[in-house]
C-alpha cells in the first residue's frame, strides 16, 4: 500500500491576507454607514416631531389642552421668521406647520404620545451635528415656544402667574434637557443644507 502523505495547509500569501483585511474593513465601513443612515432617518423624524411634542407636553401638562394654547402654538409656528434665531428651528417649525393635521390626527389616534424621552432623543441627535452656539439658539427658540404655549391661557387678570404649576414643571424638565444638550453639543458651527433636509 502506498503511504499517505499529509498535504500541508495552504499558506496564505500576503496579498490574500491584505485582500481579506480590506474586505473586512469595507464591510465594517458599509455597516457603519448603514447605521449612520438609520440614525439620520430616525433623528430627522424626531426633529420634525419636536415642536409638536413640546406643544403636547406643555399644553396637556394640566390634563387639558384649550383652544388658546392651540391658537398660540399655531401662531408661534406661523411667525417662525420672527420667532426663530436660526435655520434649524425655522425648518422644524416649518415641518410642523406642513404636517400639523397629520400630527394632530396621529396624536388623537394614540400614535404619538407625550414623552420627554422624545425631546431627549431629538436633542441628542442635534448635539451630534451642531455646535454649542447653534444649540443654544435652538434651545432658546424651543423654550420660547414652550413658555408662549404655557402663558396662552394662564393667569387671572394679571394677578396670578400665567404659567400653571404643572406647566412650570414641564418647562423646568425641558430646561434640563436643553442645558445638557448645549453642554454636550460637539458638531459644526457651519449650517449644513444636508442637516436641514428633514
Amino acid at each position: 500500500m502506498a503511504e499517505e502523505t499529509e498535504i500541508p495547509p495552504k499558506v496564505k500569501s500576503d496579498v490574500e491576507k491584505i485582500d481579506e483585511q480590506s474586505s473586512a474593513k469595507a464591510i465594517e465601513k458599509v455597516d457603519k454607514n448603514i447605521l449612520i443612515n438609520k440614525q439620520n432617518l430616525v433623528g430627522k423624524r424626531l426633529l420634525r416631531l419636536l415642536p409638536f411634542q413640546i406643544f403636547i407636553l406643555v399644553a396637556d401638562a394640566d390634563g387639558k389642552t384649550d383652544t388658546k394654547e392651540v391658537a398660540q402654538f399655531r401662531d408661534f409656528l406661523n411667525q417662525r421668521e420672527k420667532n426663530c434665531s436660526n435655520p434649524y428651528t425655522r425648518r422644524m417649525f416649518h415641518a410642523t406647520v406642513v404636517n400639523y393635521s397629520a400630527l394632530t390626527n396621529r396624536y388623537l389616534g394614540g400614535h404619538i404620545v407625550k414623552d420627554l424621552k422624545i425631546v431627549q432623543k431629538a436633542m441628542a441627535y442635534m448635539q451630534m451635528i451642531v455646535s454649542q452656539t447653534i444649540m443654544s439658539e435652538i434651545c432658546k427658540d424651543l423654550k420660547e415656544l414652550a413658555v408662549a404655549i404655557a402663558e396662552a391661557s394662564g393667569g387671572f387678570l394679571g394677578m396670578t402667574s400665567p404659567i400653571s404649576e404643572e406647566e412650570g414643571v414641564v418647562i423646568n424638565n425641558l430646561d434640563q434637557i436643553f442645558e445638557q444638550a448645549i453642554a454636550l453639543a460637539d458638531g459644526d458651527d457651519i449650517i449644513s443644507e444636508e442637516h436641514l433636509d428633514f
